[in-house]
């Protein structure tokens, strides 16, 4: 008989735990909040969730979690698991004790009334980032946009965005980073680019429906159209020892979008011919973000789309292929998180730089393509920034230029020195 009164009295504690969960209201829904990540230090990263809807009108009735469970995936196995439970109105947590240089991946899960919704997973590489110094800002939401430094170091090529566009820049410039003075070299111009030597450049010119490849001589200060199309053209490179241009053509409406490669010997056949067709996802108005050229490997890299089964149906990887054998597919930088704007180390082909969202916000990141190693380069927070739509990432030997965005309309043209993150 004291078995069954002390069971009954079991039962209808246990039932008391479990009603004790916050029933959700009929017509509402548990929140999925959004993880973001701050590097403390070498060995430390504070987790930040947020629920903060986006929406103008018939906003959902969302209700907030009981609590919250942080999970870490382990790194030598597909196994998950769970650090810590925090509870209802706290939305951030220190994890401490990380091993410097090793990626770690992190999630949160809301949960409410036996429902549980996981927030998005982060990647961070814990260790001492190294320093930007600012070369140079423009204000006046005037932004720098795809700014490239010159295989010798000593100046930066970049178009200016007047009032904030991302779609149209409309002058291109030179900055010498001896004198610190800047030139104006073509009234209309996106998306320039050095040649190998340093000797020219090539960038785009032109409206909604044509386009042309302009190529700008640095001695002669002179410039003359090298080819032109009836659709837009993007991320023009130099290949094979400044001789060929190799870039992306987008037919629009059309819906064929192709890798072109184009030969500079005015003695050729055909100098015009497709390298690779890239599949589009429907709706997307970008479907390549960025494209670098290494001389060493004559490798071409790019960053496309893929679907994939993640909230927006898609994301970015950093793909590519050798240009003597376009077919032979090569998979540079691929996850689920967006990975774009790549561009090769002209001094070591292993190492490629690259934008990335995986955690929590775009960074820089590096990764050797040979080892796999992942050093992330930058931690922007609050009010700084990259725009993927309008950011330059270059090398010049150890040392990486981008231009990061501001919200108060500033944008800056940075370098970091990230010799201490690969030695």
């Amino acid at each position: 008989m004291k078995n069954i009164a002390l069971l009954f009295v079991l039962i209808l504690a246990f039932s008391s735990c479990q009603n004790f969960d916050d029933p959700i209201p009929d017509g509402s829904f548990l929140e999925t909040p959004t993880l973001s990540t701050r590097l403390v230090d070498e060995t430390s990263v504070e987790l930040t969730w947020s629920s903060a809807q986006i929406c103008n009108i018939n906003c959902p009735s969302i209700v907030p979690a009981s609590f919250y469970e942080v999970w870490t995936k382990s790194l030598v196995s597909s196994t998950n698991y769970k650090l810590v439970e925090i509870p209802a109105g706290q939305m951030s947590y220190l994890v401490e004790g990380l091993e410097p240089g090793v990626r770690q991946e992190f999630y949160v899960v809301a949960k409410r009334a036996n429902v549980s919704n996981e927030t998005n997973r982060v990647m961070v590489v814990p260790n001492e980032l190294p320093a930007s110094q600012t070369v140079f800002e423009k204000a006046s939401f005037d932004y720098i946009t795809h700014p490239q430094v010159s295989p010798d170091g000593t100046k930066v090529i970049y178009t200016i965005s007047e009032a904030g566009s991302s779609i149209q820049p409309q002058q291109v410039f030179v900055f010498d980073l001896n004198s610190k003075s800047e030139k104006l070299i073509s009234e209309k111009g996106q998306y320039p680019s050095w040649s190998a030597s340093g000797e020219s450049l090539i960038f785009v010119v032109g409206d909604q429906n044509t386009s042309a490849l302009r190529e700008y001589t640095v001695a002669s200060g002179e410039s003359k159209e090298i080819i032109s199309d009836s659709f837009q053209s993007y991320f023009p490179v130099f290949g094979v020892r400044d001789t060929t241009l190799i870039y992306f053509l987008d037919s629009l409406d059309e819906g064929d979008q192709s890798i072109i490669l184009f030969n500079l010997d005015e003695e050729a056949t055909n100098p015009k011919r497709i390298l690779r067709d890239v599949d589009d996802i429907e709706n997307i108005q970008m479907p390549i973000l960025g494209m670098t050229y290494s001389t060493e490997e004559n490798n071409v890299a790019y960053s496309v789309t893929f679907a994939k089964d993640t909230p927006v149906g898609f994301s970015y990887d950093v793909v590519g292929f050798a240009v003597n054998s376009p077919t032979s597919f090569r998979s540079f930088v691929v996850s689920d998180w967006n990975d774009s704007n790549p561009f090769f180390s002209p001094t070591n082909s292993d190492l490629l730089a690259f934008v990335s969202d995986r955690s929590g916000s775009n960074q820089i990141w590096i990764r050797n393509t040979i080892t796999g190693q992942l050093y992330q380069v930058t931690d922007l927070q609050e009010s700084e920034r990259i725009n993927v739509g309008i950011v330059g990432l270059s090398w010049s030997e150890e040392k990486l230029y981008l231009n990061i965005q501001e919200a108060s309309g500033v944008t800056q043209l940075v370098s970091i020195d990230v010799s201490s993150l690969l030695n």
